[in-house]
């Protein structure tokens, strides 16, 4: 089989490993958006203050609408509802979502229409959009308030919306919060092998790779990575090549929150042809890992650890954080224990530090 000159490692080698064939089909057939692989940096000012060996996965750096790790996702997704003749893609989010905002900027270069379902009041006419609500209005989005924080209401306001835009002759997409689907979590399959070839290249031993964690999807993804690296490469690359993942729960749409990645993982396991391979992993006692502790007051809402774990980063490598979702992992990812090097996933979401005080 030819394929596209894709950038991550799997293509390299699907064809000897019939297992990873399904994935590398869905990573030919995407939507080529990001700017792929994002770089993996050595923090040395960061490790000092650690006092152990510390290094950035750079998914910030994905290059569309201003980066982050949902572009990755939105790649498959997009294809997907092209795929099905859509003209309208639909999602739900917090309002200064950071996919809400992706699947905004995908849409606009897809040529496609975007409604976005959002928590909580409209802001007031004299206070101007800020952070994600900014990039979301400059590539035209229409937003829709439902005046609550609750996901099940944002979820029915979702199916309302649809429902009217079909009566309208829309052919609608809808995309769940995160893109947390089999298609968005394989992207994420692919991302753990693109980690994992980096890796490999250093010669890093890299115990753990840290991720922030709501939906799940990004977790679930990198998770059955690390699955199929231990269980189809294994034999070609080192075992320092392929740490385990570690959520850090932000944001507690689902509780509890390893049921759901597990859940999603399965589904994406099936998507892949690989439901095998990942029945035995789980049976070995391989469940995602999720460490909680970190929300503070509430998702979206930043906390005192939260906003000094985006100082110390930013005060000694110049990377720049979001203050309520990927400062939390990150403060997590600071506090953790075991062995170095470790490795954290930087998913992006700067531009929402622009919308709080």
């Amino acid at each position: 089989m030819v394929r596209a000159s894709s950038t991550w490692i799997a293509a390299d080698l699907a064809t000897a490993h019939p297992p990873l064939v399904r994935l590398a089909e869905l990573m030919d057939s995407r939507e080529h958006l990001a700017t792929l692989p994002t770089p993996l940096h050595h923090a040395p000012r960061l490790s000092r203050t650690l006092r152990r060996e510390a290094w950035l996965k750079r998914d910030d750096l994905t290059g569309v609408g201003l980066g982050g790790n949902k572009i990755r996702k939105m790649e498959l997704l997009a294809a997907l509802a092209r795929a099905e003749g859509a003209d309208t893609l639909v999602s739900v989010g917090a309002a200064q979502s950071n996919h809400a905002r992706t699947v905004a900027m995908v849409a606009a270069i897809a040529k496609m229409n975007c409604h976005l379902i959002l928590s909580g009041d409209e802001p007031a006419e004299s206070s101007p959009p800020s952070g994600n609500l900014l990039l979301t209005d400059l590539v035209g989005a229409e937003l829709h308030w439902t005046g609550t924080d609750s996901w099940d209401d944002l979820a029915q306001t979702a199916k309302e919306v649809t429902a009217a835009l079909a009566r309208e002759g829309r052919r609608v997409f809808w995309i769940p919060v995160g893109g947390s689907v089999p298609h968005g979590a394989a992207a994420f399959v692919a991302a753990y092998l693109e980690l994992v070839g980096q890796l490999a290249r250093a010669g890093l031993n890299a115990s753990a790779v840290y991720c922030s964690s709501s939906s799940g999807g990004t977790q679930a993804g990198l998770h059955l990575g690390a699955v199929l690296a231990r269980r189809v490469l294994a034999e070609e690359l080192p075992a320092g090549a392929m740490p385990r993942v570690v959520g850090v729960d932000v944001a507690k749409i689902y509780d509890p929150l390893a049921a759901s990645v597990e859940q999603l993982a399965t589904d994406t396991a099936e998507l892949l042809g690989v439901q095998e391979i990942w029945q035995q992993a789980l049976d070995d006692g391989a469940a995602p890992e999720v460490v909680t502790g970190y929300l503070g007051e509430g998702y979206a809402i930043p906390s005192t650890g939260s906003q000094e774990a985006l100082r110390r980063l930013a005060r000694t490598e110049g990377v720049i954080l979001d203050p309520v979702y990927t400062a939390k992992g990150f403060q997590a990812f600071c506090e953790a224990p075991g062995e170095d090097p470790i490795v954290f996933w930087h998913t992006g979401g700067s531009p929402a530090l622009f919308a709080h005080p």
